[in-house]
């Protein structure tokens, strides 16, 4: 099943892949989705909204066993495979997962994952479409266009100087 990330317009982001929180951190007067930020004076913007460097180094943060320790576990959990590459620069030894797409547990932009939208059943309403124009099989704009193909019908064609149709 794909999962669809869409931004995330809560105060806190989301790290239930990456860790846990301790304690909970503090929480605006007003928190709603959208809403938690408009009633609030700048500082109090700031303060209430955590990034996710913020709370991924707040105190009160507790990593899962995943995350990297230093640069060799870092490269080991890239991409890269030795024995299957060969000549590759620096930047594609330590392309990570996620930078290509792939889920992992770590989240590179402040979103929410939502479950893709699901396939309609077998007793889906029956839906009806169409052309809503006829095109005719003789018309040249339907044949395969190239350098050479004229764009007229035959027995026409266009005067050098400003382009109007002639029959010759």
């Amino acid at each position: 099943m794909e999962i669809e990330q869409k931004r995330n317009y809560s105060y806190l982001p989301d790290l239930e892949r990456e860790g846990r929180f301790l304690k909970n951190l503090p929480q605006p007067a007003e928190v709603g989705e959208k809403t938690w930020k408009e009633k609030l004076s700048p500082n109090n913007r700031v303060f209430y909204h955590q990034t996710l460097s913020s709370a991924r180094h707040c105190a009160i943060f507790q990593e899962s066993g995943d995350t990297p320790k230093d640069s060799l576990d870092v490269v080991l959990s890239s991409r890269y495979n030795h024995s299957d590459d060969l000549w590759h620069t620096k930047a594609q030894i330590y392309t990570q997962p996620e930078t290509c797409g792939q889920a992992t547990f770590r989240r590179l932009r402040n979103s929410v994952d939502s479950p893709a939208p699901k396939s309609q059943p077998l007793s889906h309403p029956l839906c009806i479409g169409g052309l809503t124009e006829r095109i005719s099989p003789h018309s040249v704009k339907l044949i395969h266009s190239g350098p050479h193909t004229p764009l007229t019908n035959p027995g026409y064609s266009r005067q050098t100087s400003d382009g109007n149709f002639f029959n010759y």
